[in-house]
């Protein structure tokens, strides 16, 4: 897809770079949001959805309207969107090249000799020096695997070989797992399935061409996903079950990355894919407001909470267990109102919005009409986007979004 020059200009603008992340709330106004529009790199997850994490085929143009109508909604709130393609397009060139030189894996067959191989990695080192920015990251994110082989029928230099190219590409349009904002900065998370394992990397270099150093990346065997993580002032909630692990929020623990506030690991008992993360069930809506799916409130699907009280000086202190509760007890004992909604209002991604500021909510219009009028009747202002075709995906307006700036 061709990069709007002027959006590059935008983003090398004095007033956002270079950047320093916070999200000290889910709640606090949203200033600065990392989003991924899905081009043809989403193409091959539609084609087989069954290898992709994805519930069902749609269309990739209707996808590409969604996602732009989301982002001019967050964009008339005043929220400044970054989207990865403009991010890496305007890194430096030759750390640009660099990656999508990683992101290419040259296979040779056996009969190759050592100068045709060298003549062949020769190639695609031209190749590279010669593709403009916006391909370059076409091959980032295509990650291609090219089989070459001696041709039988060459005539001539430019029909010496055969080539075969495989691709492999993630779809990084969710922006929120690879990725955890905390009001310290910005972690680099560890995604559990192999095949979205490249969009940490990706993220990684989308940091790096903001200018963001981040404060830690989850290292094997520990997993951590960001739709598991909701920040919320003087606690963070951090869900643990079926894509985030015990090692993964452990490591966060150690590094400190949550900051000097209370850390409350939500254990999820019921670890199936359909509520994969804390953001598919739960979503917080201001400092004393939250929604819940109701089968998450009490019985057997209710998650217990691990609560770690960090101990020491702001500078210098560590994290210690010091009791576990229900969910719902640690959300009444914050003072916080929960609406529930129910498990077919959990399935059209009701959970699933974004906050642009307190009470302010993008959600989705699949979610239905009697869910956004409980919403309001509660003082929440609601403004619904379509996603039919984006929650193909498996998820809504918050799994799109990577807050990086609140307050």
């Amino acid at each position: 897809m061709p990069l709007d020059q002027s959006l590059i200009s935008n983003l090398q603008s004095p007033n956002l770079l270079p950047l320093t992340p916070s999200q000290p709330a889910e709640w606090l106004p949203a200033r600065v949001v990392l989003m991924c529009e899905p081009g043809i790199e989403t193409l091959f997850a539609i084609l087989q959805t069954g290898a992709a994490n994805f519930l069902f085929p749609f269309s990739l143009a209707q996808g590409r309207e969604e996602h732009r109508a989301y982002r001019r909604a967050l964009e008339s709130h005043g929220v400044r969107v970054i989207d990865y393609r403009e991010a890496l397009a305007q890194a430096e060139r030759s750390r640009l090249t660099q990656w999508a030189r990683e992101a290419v894996t040259l296979e040779y067959d056996a009969a190759l000799t050592d100068d045709e191989r060298d003549e062949s990695a020769r190639q695609l080192d031209a190749a590279l020096a010669a593709l403009d920015a916006g391909s370059l990251v076409d091959v980032i994110l295509l990650r291609p695997a090219i089989r070459v082989a001696r041709s039988a029928a060459g005539l001539d230099p430019t029909t010496r070989f055969e080539a075969q190219f495989t691709l492999t590409p993630p779809s990084p349009y969710y922006t929120r797992d690879p990725l955890i904002t905390t009001r310290e900065g910005v972690v680099i998370t560890r995604l559990k399935l192999d095949k979205r394992a490249a969009e940490n990397d990706i993220a990684a270099y989308v940091l790096e061409s903001l200018g963001i150093m981040p404060l830690y990346r989850v290292q094997p065997p520990g997993t951590l996903e960001g739709g598991d993580f909701i920040p919320c002032g003087d606690f963070v909630l951090q869900g643990q079950g079926l894509l985030t692990d015990e090692a993964g929020v452990c490591q966060c623990l150690e590094h400190r990355v949550y900051g000097y506030v209370e850390v409350a690991v939500v254990e999820d008992p019921r670890m199936d894919m359909d509520e994969m993360h804390l953001d598919t069930y739960f979503a917080m809506l201001d400092r004393d407001l939250a929604m819940c799916v109701e089968s998450r409130l009490s019985g057997d699907e209710e998650p217990a909470v691990k609560v770690y009280a960090p101990q020491g000086t702001p500078d210098d202190y560590t994290y210690v267990l010091t009791r576990t509760t229900l969910f719902s007890r640690y959300l009444r004992e914050k003072g916080i109102h929960v609406i529930p909604f129910s498990k077919a209002e959990q399935l059209d991604f009701a959970a699933n919005g974004l906050l642009v500021a307190p009470r302010r909510l993008i959600g989705v219009t699949r979610a239905g009409e009697p869910f956004a009028q409980r919403l309001r009747a509660a003082g929440v202002e609601v403004q619904t986007v379509a996603f039919d075709a984006l929650s193909g995906g498996y998820g809504g307006p918050h799994c799109s979004t990577q807050v990086l700036l609140r307050g």
